[in-house]
């Protein structure tokens, strides 16, 4: 499985290659490795939260009474995972720690603090809004998604100087493109027909089921990604085993292609998500989004005019079936895609940590 901020970090890893062949780099998931079994109860608590009581990580999502109340425990949590992180630094020697999920930040910050950690730490920050668990003096530098976060971090005390906007990294192979003609007729679907690509993020979460079938009361054709979520997958197979118009897949390493061939995305608004549309100027029709950190960027891509939202299956195919009756409306989103679009943020945060090794090298040059 590969969540949004494995993503990113995998994504400035292969930027960094093209950059500085010569360098190593090496890709850990500090929170698993740190927490190897309270966190996988978190993750999968987290989840249910997420499934059935949305509302209660509403209240707790970058709440300042919530983040008072639960610092005690998030500095236990940060002392039980000191050994690892120092152990991990220690095997590795790095020239400097790129951070793209809170948690190891946090960490890294706190052993800089403390005087235990000497090298670059840099943020990588995976949504166009930025939350308080992110904010640390000790980060030397920070890569953000939007205009809207810098302006956060700096009325949060930090200096403009350490923070870069180059929007979310992804992967470099989002740059390549396949004709959409050329892209439709891989997954032997008819050219002359509108295509949706349907998303629910690496979980599968959402009503996709029943967004599915109401969009099949138009007619539209149909790429569906389920995620690891293996029973909607199941489900979403057995329902549509004979439809030709339909296209399922689990967890793949083709949405590279299927947001080629599709003309308009309906997805949770997750930050790298949100981003390979955006670089493939693909128009979105944004749904259910989780409560926090989804919820803002649902509000950023509304604002810039890139996305609309619906959130019940019968009003999703309805704006869906609306976009496809006015075109010029559909194109007007994805000429704004052309605006927003960061399709080199892996390249640019990974000069960024160029820059920052060097000088701390003794060496400023790029």
């Amino acid at each position: 499985m590969s969540s949004g901020h494995q993503r990113a970090a995998n994504a400035v890893e292969e930027a960094l290659s093209l950059l500085a062949p010569t360098w190593e780099t090496s890709g850990v998931d500090a929170f698993s490795f740190a927490y190897p079994t309270i966190g996988k109860l978190i993750a999968r608590t987290y989840l249910e939260i997420l499934r059935h009581t949305p509302v209660l990580w509403d209240f707790v999502y970058d709440n300042p009474d919530v983040a008072t109340a639960t610092r005690e425990i998030r500095e236990l949590l940060n002392l039980i995972s000191r050994p690892k992180m120092r152990a991990l630094v220690k095997a590795h020697n790095p020239a400097a720690l790129v951070c793209t999920q809170a948690v190891p930040c946090s960490v890294f910050a706190a052993e800089k603090r403390n005087g235990k950690l000497h090298i670059p730490l840099i943020a990588v920050i995976t949504d166009f809004a930025i939350h308080s668990y992110w904010v640390h003096p000790e980060v030397d530098f920070y890569c953000v998604a939007s205009e809207e976060a810098k302006r956060y971090l700096i009325h949060q005390g930090l200096s403009a100087s350490k923070i870069a906007v180059t929007g979310i990294p992804i992967s470099p192979s989002f740059l390549q493109r396949v004709p959409r003609e050329q892209a439709i007729k891989e997954f032997d679907l008819d050219p002359g027909k509108p295509t949706v690509l349907v998303m629910g993020g690496s979980q599968g979460l959402g009503p996709l089921q029943e967004t599915v079938d109401h969009l099949q009361s138009y007619s539209f054709q149909c790429l569906i990604t389920a995620g690891v979520n293996r029973d909607l997958f199941r489900t979403l197979q057995k329902r549509y085993a004979k439809d030709r118009k339909i296209r399922i897949f689990g967890y793949t390493k083709i949405v590279n292609t299927l947001m080629d061939a599709a003309d308009l995305l309906i997805t949770k608004p997750g930050g790298l998500t949100s981003s390979e549309a955006l670089a493939k100027n693909l128009p979105m029709i944004i749904c259910n989004p989780i409560p926090g950190q989804e919820e803002r960027n649902a509000r950023y891509l509304l604002k810039q005019g890139v996305a609309e939202e619906a959130n019940e299956p019968e009003d999703i195919a309805r704006l869906a079936q609306t976009l496809f009756h006015h075109p010029a409306r559909l194109k007007r989103m994805a000429e704004k895609t052309k605006d927003v679009a960061t399709p080199y943020a892996a390249m640019e945060v990974a000069r960024h940590v160029f820059r920052l090794i060097r000088a701390a090298n003794g060496d400023g040059r790029i």
